[in-house]
């Protein structure tokens, strides 16, 4: 039996030697990738879709991989400490957000010497500004969602003054979660996106031709009804440079159009990509070949895939 034991440690040793052998290559690979933006040839908007996509691998460890491959960029050390051996992929991950140019020997340092919990608490000593708490969201039923995060004092101290107002205008106590809510909902109404479409669509359907429109049809007759002495002049009057600016009306119209989603679809699985930040407004033809601000030339992508859409037209 002790020789079975000893057989398997043999082999748990030997593969694991391996294994992070391969972590370390896989590394060095990415990093060549993202050097050379590998992933937008072969159809992928950034490093992190490339690794979880194309690759298969985890989110986690995508997270880790692609936080060190961009990290390395500015300090180099902390991908030759990983190549080394001498720092682990997760703990080269958790001192990632904290290393500048000046602290990075010290940190690496630390991170080589100490076990994760105690390194957790030395990088909280070290850098208080930095969240040492990692931002978590998860569901826990059909109606409810935990919500773990690090907020800086004075943020907490504003956040307990709205729970005061919350409480004053509900005319009872109420608690965080309702108070985060009637925040969030406040901040929505006045700055997202789908609900200034909705409150335009509900204008145009009241007003369908507004106030100014009737004052530039009064202003501006067509040219039949012009003087040929105002009709020269207007012909004659240089044109501005540049791209003509996308109307707001016509963005409104463009977001509620395509939900305030990119509408990317991934060729491989068909799938729409669920991205509803950072959008681009998108001409389907470009400016430059005759395109116009028409609704039906218009689209929303995710700056990645903007990006990726450009690459692949212009290449």
């Amino acid at each position: 039996m002790s020789h079975l034991l000893s057989s398997l440690h043999d082999q748990a040793l030997k593969l694991s030697r391996r294994y992070l052998a391969c972590e370390k290559e896989l590394l060095e690979i990415l990093v060549k990738i993202e050097a050379r933006k590998v992933y937008l040839e072969q159809g992928y908007a950034s490093l992190t879709e490339y690794s979880h996509k194309a690759l298969g691998l985890s989110r986690d460890v995508t997270w880790n991989l692609v936080t060190i491959v961009h990290k390395s960029k500015a300090i180099p050390e902390l991908k030759q400490a990983v190549q080394l051996g001498v720092l682990p992929l997760s703990k080269a991950r958790q001192i990632a957000p904290h290393l500048t140019r000046e602290n990075s020997e010290k940190f690496i340092a630390l991170a080589q010497a100490m076990p994760r919990e105690k390194l957790q608490e030395a990088l909280a000593k070290e850098c208080p500004k930095i969240p040492s708490v990692e931002e978590r969201a998860r569901v826990i039923n059909a109606t409810q969602a935990e919500l773990s995060l690090c907020l800086p004092k004075e943020v907490m101290e504003k956040i307990r003054r709205a729970q005061d107002r919350v409480s004053e205008s509900q005319k009872k106590w109420v608690g965080l979660a309702e108070t985060l809510e009637q925040v969030v909902e406040f901040y929505l109404q006045h700055k997202d996106p789908k609900e200034k479409a909705k409150r335009h669509e509900v204008r145009k359907a009241k007003a369908p031709v507004s106030a100014k429109q009737s004052r530039r049809t009064v202003r501006e007759p067509d040219a039949a009804a012009r003087s040929p002495e105002l009709n020269l002049r207007l012909k004659n009057k240089p044109k501005k440079k540049g791209r003509v600016p996308i109307p707001a009306g016509i963005k409104h119209e463009v977001t509620i159009k395509n939900a305030h989603q990119c509408t990317y679809q991934d060729p491989r699985t068909q799938l729409r990509c669920d991205k509803e930040r950072f959008l681009h407004i998108h001409h389907k033809l470009p400016v430059a070949m005759g395109g116009t601000n028409a609704l039906d030339n218009l689209t929303l992508l995710c700056s990645a895939h903007h990006r990726l859409e450009h690459y692949q037209s212009s290449g």
